[in-house]
C-alpha cells in the first residue's frame, strides 16, 4: 500500500490501518540488514511519524515465531487509535 503525505509519496508499506493511522512494517534480515536499507526504513518511518502516523515494526521472528503477540499488539493500538 501506497502513502502520501503533503510532500508527496511517503512509501509502500506492508499493512495499512487508514482510518487508524496505523502503519505495520514486516522487517526480514534480508531485504533490511543493508545499511541503504535500514537508512531508508528509518527515513520513511520518520515522515510517517511526521504526518501522524503510528508506525509498528516487527521482524520476520516475530510474525512467523509470535504471531499472537504481533496480533496483540496491533489489536491493543487499533484500540488505543479509536479510543483517542
Amino acid at each position: 500500500m501506497l502513502v502520501h503525505d503533503s510532500r508527496g509519496l511517503i512509501g509502500e508499506v506492508d499493512l495499512l490501518f487508514e482510518a487508524a493511522l496505523v502503519v505495520v512494517e514486516i522487517d526480514g534480515h534480508r531485504v533490511h540488514g543493508r545499511r541503504e536499507a535500514i537508512q531508508r526504513d528509518r527515513t520513511k518511518q520518520d515522515r510517517l511519524t511526521a504526518a501522524g502516523y503510528t508506525v509498528l515494526r516487527f521482524t520476520w521472528v516475530d510474525l512467523t515465531r509470535r504471531p499472537d503477540a504481533v496480533v496483540s499488539r496491533i489489536r491493543s493500538t487499533l484500540l488505543r487509535q479509536s479510543a483517542g
